[in-house]
């Protein structure tokens, strides 16, 4: 008989993620250190290695979210410690200024290239603008990570890879939804005992948005989607076809219909739309033995199989926190020569540009396109 924490195969005990439960530690009440102060800090795994010194290059909305976790961090576990705050807007800087406080603000980032107590960015600027800091910075031996997409075009993220490799740095990608408990857990029901084999998926990922003069639909809102469907399949798409339109701008897409077949027979439905008044950001799985609904907004899953339907009792993620907090761990482990696993890898961001490239190529032919990686293991991965 199931115990009371089981309905059928399915444990009901509350989703935490591994790297939390290994990363707990005391809150720290000491007033903070100056942050030129390089301290000490506790791995997690008995070994005490530097903090991890990192600049935010970009104060705008995201950049703010960045800087205040990275901060959080800083007071309770000393993993990290904000080196810099960059902006080549003066008035972002002063608006950052008055909800952080004096903190060390600059208009040009390559003073920093060459500081010694920098360890590491994280890129909050337009897409256009991704390879050429990304790429300066891993030049100067800095460890960096990019929001997503990582690149506008995939000859410029696998470039990216590349340089990461050959300066021996991390380098990872803004797919900050892999740290999301709700689609662990999701990933978890797809065993045989519970969900078994996807046959299809449908992702909706919707809200609203000024008019765009730069941008679209596609580059903004898809990578998450193409990541999504890799962190919980492990695949790629084989194939990938597109509609898209713009209404309000018809130079800017601003709605797309993206279809993802796989090898293996899977097949992904992708809505993403600038237009739509409700903001939804879902996942929906039908496989051999039941369906299952993720809100990923509320990091809440929904399943329903032979035993019924059941609520996943779910404890939800900081997915920012989490994501820097494993950036600063891969940074460590690789400055102590360990092996480690970056779960939000350069080379993962570069696939997604390329499923971006299929889908605009796509749209552009009126026809589903093959999708083309490069080789992997190891070899090469520049593109000609």
């Amino acid at each position: 008989m199931p115990s009371r924490h089981q309905i059928g195969p399915y444990s009901l005990e509350p989703v935490t993620t591994q790297l939390s439960r290994k990363s707990r530690r005391p809150l720290n009440t000491r007033r903070q250190e100056p942050l030129e102060f390089q301290e000490q800090c506790h791995d997690g795994n008995g070994i005490f290695t530097p903090t991890v010194s990192i600049a935010v290059i970009g104060a705008g909305y995201w950049g703010e979210k960045v800087i205040r976790e990275i901060l959080i961090l800083s007071r309770k576990t000393r993993m990290v410690s904000l080196r810099s705050i960059v902006d080549n807007s003066p008035a972002a800087l002063e608006r950052c200024r008055k909800k952080v406080g004096p903190l060390d603000y600059r208009t040009d980032y390559q003073s920093l290239l060459s500081d010694p107590d920098l360890s590491a960015v994280h890129v909050c600027t337009p897409n256009s603008t991704h390879f050429e800091i990304a790429s300066a910075f891993i030049k100067a031996g800095k460890s960096v990570l990019v929001e997503k997409p990582l690149a506008l075009s995939s000859r410029e993220a696998y470039e990216l890879v590349e340089l990461a490799r050959a300066y021996r740095v991390v380098l990872s990608t803004g797919h900050f939804h892999r740290f999301n408990n709700g689609l662990r857990a999701l990933k978890s029901t797809l065993e045989p005992t519970i969900l078994g084999e996807p046959h299809y998926l449908g992702l909706e990922w919707t809200g609203i948005s000024p008019p765009q003069d730069q941008g679209n639909v596609i580059t903004d809102l898809a990578p998450h989607t193409f990541d999504i469907t890799n962190c919980l399949t492990g695949l790629w798409p084989d194939k990938i076809s597109c509609f898209a339109k713009g209404y309000r701008n018809r130079e800017s897409e601003e709605v797309a219909f993206i279809t993802c077949e796989y090898e293996s027979g899977l097949c992904a439905e992708i809505e993403v739309s600038l237009l739509d008044f409700r903001q939804r950001r879902n996942l929906r799985i039908v496989a051999e033995k039941g369906n299952a609904n993720l809100d990923f907004l509320d990091q809440r899953v929904v399943l329903q199989h032979q035993h019924g339907v059941v609520n996943m009792p779910i404890i939800p993620s900081n997915i920012l926190r989490e994501e820097i907090e494993h950036f600063a761990n891969c940074i460590s482990r690789s400055r102590l020569s360990q092996i480690f696993s970056n779960d939000n890898d350069g080379l993962l961001g570069a696939h997604v540009v390329t499923c971006l490239e299929a889908a605009r190529e796509s749209l552009s032919e009126e026809q589903s396109v093959r999708v083309k990686f490069p080789s992997m293991n190891g070899e090469s991965v520049a593109m000609n």
